[in-house]
């Protein structure tokens, strides 16, 4: 059910000249909500376009293929979906070499949470208590997994320059508020802001409020 969730977003465009955070929510037919981030990490052009490529091509394999697929394939699903949007990627943009690309995709089906993530990206569910990073081993190529959800759980996806630079605490008191999960995403990124970093990445926050 589309009422199940609330997203809320917010970026900063730091010290770079191209903001190279590009993101996503959409709902497929049966209410599945995806949320897909992309980091091209670069300063360029090329990391923008990168990551629009990436995005739209999660996106749209989402909603053409995964209605279709089998629960029980959901995590094959997330991961061929990154290797085609890697592909996709590395044609368009990099004549065939390894792009320099995060890619981070959460799918929600009922009260089930799966993700996929490859890059610096970072995911983390706060329990109403907690904030647990998911997927985070840097001995692997990518992280996957699978969590059960409950009611008032809110699961982030961060980029690099938002994650680095914030204290769990500083997002734990902001998560514990009342406020709207849109005004949550809002003051992750103050936070970052108000450090007046001279190097500031490019920074993204989405989150996603499970609502029943």
């Amino acid at each position: 059910m589309i009422d199940r969730y609330l997203v809320g977003n917010a970026q900063t465009i730091g010290c770079h000249e191209i903001q190279n955070n590009v993101f996503s929510t959409v709902y497929n037919d049966n209410g599945d909500l995806l949320a897909v981030l992309a980091d091209g990490a670069v300063d360029h052009p090329n990391g923008r376009i990168a990551s629009i490529i990436a995005v739209g091509c999660c996106v749209n394999t989402f909603i053409q293929k995964y209605p279709h697929t089998d629960p029980l394939h959901t995590s094959k699903f997330l991961f061929e979906t990154a290797l085609k949007a890697n592909r996709r990627v590395q044609d368009a943009v990099y004549l065939g070499k390894i792009p320099r690309l995060s890619l981070t995709m959460t799918l929600f089906r009922a009260k089930e949470l799966y993700y996929f993530s490859v890059g610096s990206n970072r995911i983390f569910l706060y329990n109403g208590h907690n904030e647990l990073v998911l997927g985070s081993d840097p001995n692997k190529s990518h992280t996957e997994g699978k969590c059960n959800l409950s009611p008032k759980n809110i699961v982030g996806i961060l980029s690099t320059g938002s994650y680095a630079n914030a204290h769990p605490m500083e997002r734990i008191k902001i998560m514990e508020s009342k406020k709207h999960v849109f005004d949550k995403a809002q003051e992750v990124i103050e936070s970052v802001s108000k450090k007046g970093l001279k190097k500031q990445l490019c920074a993204t926050a989405l989150l996603i409020e499970v609502t029943k």
